[in-house]
């Protein structure tokens, strides 16, 4: 059942995230505020209580009362309705395939086959009916394919193949949605936030590690919405700007995280707050 909030509850605290990121980075530059710290967000997240690894911080607790659970989460965004969070959704199914693939492609069948199997809870709990709303097809088997092959120990290459079907599809559902650029610059503002949340769960207020899961998590995160920015074009001038502006802010996220094996030194979870935080009111200038 935690794993079933995972989604929501990230999502249902997008708003509070943002509003501290917002006032944090109100005259901070570059990495963004140090007033929204690891602790804020440690407290406001998810848990996955279904024993991963051994990796209990964050994972192993109850998803906090604070965030009201899965009816409340489910008020507070309903992707079917809010293109934003239907399409940060998306971003974050990639995400976790994302973070699986690699791992899996560098040997890891513990900790790969885990991160092909988190996007079945969050479809179940969110999308489904935001496919119907937007006409797009579920996109449910495709990733049930690539998970099933995972937990099988299939081949790479094939894992490769399926995972490329999975984003080909995962394009498709987003594309039903027509977003505008704007709701594409808030789906991403809102994956950062989401991903700040799991990186400040990743790393300890000294600057360590004590949740590598989490830490592919943020990656992913992070990763897909940069690939989603890259794929987005402006008409006017004014969208033009915001993108660029946009993917700079995310590629400055992206420092905390740069790839699947944590850097030596690792920055603050407010480093990807502040980052989406710009991108929101890079967004809402539009």
């Amino acid at each position: 059942m935690a794993r079933r909030l995972k989604l929501l509850t990230g999502l249902s605290t997008l708003a509070l995230g943002g509003a501290l990121a917002l006032s944090g980075c109100a005259g901070a530059e570059g990495e963004g505020a140090e007033g929204v710290g690891a602790e804020g967000a440690k407290t406001a997240h998810h848990g996955e209580a279904e024993g991963e690894g051994g990796e209990s911080e964050g994972e192993g607790a109850a998803a906090p009362a604070a965030s009201g659970g899965e009816s409340e989460g489910a008020a507070l965004v309903d992707v079917a309705k809010d293109k934003s969070a239907y399409l940060s959704a998306l971003q974050i199914i990639r995400g976790h395939l994302k973070a699986g693939v690699e791992l899996y492609s560098a040997g890891d069948r513990a900790l790969g086959p885990q991160h092909l199997r988190h996007p079945q809870a969050e479809i179940l709990t969110t999308l489904s009916p935001a496919f119907a709303a937007y006409g797009a097809e579920n996109i449910e088997p495709v990733i049930d394919r690539l998970a099933d092959a995972g937990d099988a120990g299939a081949s790479p290459a094939e894992i490769g193949a399926l995972e490329e079907a999975v984003v080909k599809a995962v394009g498709a559902a987003g594309a039903a949605a027509q977003a505008n650029v704007k709701e594409k610059l808030l789906a991403v503002s809102k994956t950062l936030t989401v991903a700040g949340d799991e990186y400040a769960i990743a790393v300890d207020d000294d600057g360590t590690i004590v949740n590598l899961h989490e830490y592919h998590d943020a990656y992913g995160f992070i990763a897909t919405a940069i690939e989603d920015l890259q794929a987005t074009a402006g008409k006017s001038d004014a969208e033009k700007t915001a993108i660029a502006a946009a993917l700079e802010q995310a590629r400055i996220a992206a420092t905390t995280a740069p790839g699947i094996t944590p850097p030596a030194e690792l920055k603050p979870a407010s480093t990807i707050y502040g980052a989406a935080a710009r991108i929101e009111i890079a967004a809402h200038a539009l």
